[in-house]
């Protein structure tokens, strides 16, 4: 992929850092069904994050179970790697014909902004937007990881904040 053709993906420069946490993105380029090239980015996140994991991690930032819009700091959480895991799944995408991975500091979480993590567990989402990584053969990392597509997160998760402000929340 040449740079002018690198897609332009704003990780809210300005936004606070989250210590010790990362994000993982990646850019698939691939053939549709006419031969035309495509290329698609995907958020990913870890759908079986540990409670305790979550729980640690969020207090470190300030947050404590039971406090409003917990759901949503959960979420973002899960969207959440630590270095050690960020770095091998970077290498692991990255190993796919195709696919560029990237990481970068996560943005500290918010309790009005829900994560990617969210999304599939909406009813109308359930499986047909999600990828799971874990399930190809010779996976070989330690912990789950799923993706979704970014224009899906990013159209939802503004639904979500325009419903949350029709209730006035």
């Amino acid at each position: 992929m040449t740079v002018s053709q690198e897609p332009s993906i704003n990780w809210h420069q300005d936004a606070e850092t989250w210590p010790d946490r990362y994000s993982v993105r990646a850019v698939i380029t691939y053939r549709g069904r006419r031969g035309k090239p495509g290329m698609l980015q995907v958020i990913t996140y870890q759908p079986d994050m540990p409670d305790h994991e979550i729980q640690e991690i969020l207090e470190n930032t300030g947050y404590t179970p039971g406090e409003a819009h917990w759901l949503n700091l959960v979420s973002q959480a899960r969207d959440t790697f630590s270095l050690p895991q960020a770095g091998s799944l970077v290498t692991y995408l990255t190993s796919k014909p195709g696919t560029t991975a990237m990481m970068k500091q996560a943005v500290k979480p918010h309790p009005l902004i829900c994560g990617a993590s969210m999304i599939p567990l909406l009813p109308s989402f359930r499986d047909g937007i999600v990828y799971r990584y874990y399930t190809e053969r010779g996976y070989p990392l330690s912990f789950k990881v799923e993706a979704i597509n970014i224009k899906t997160y990013l159209y939802m998760s503004r639904l979500f904040r325009e419903i949350k402000g029709l209730k006035g929340e």
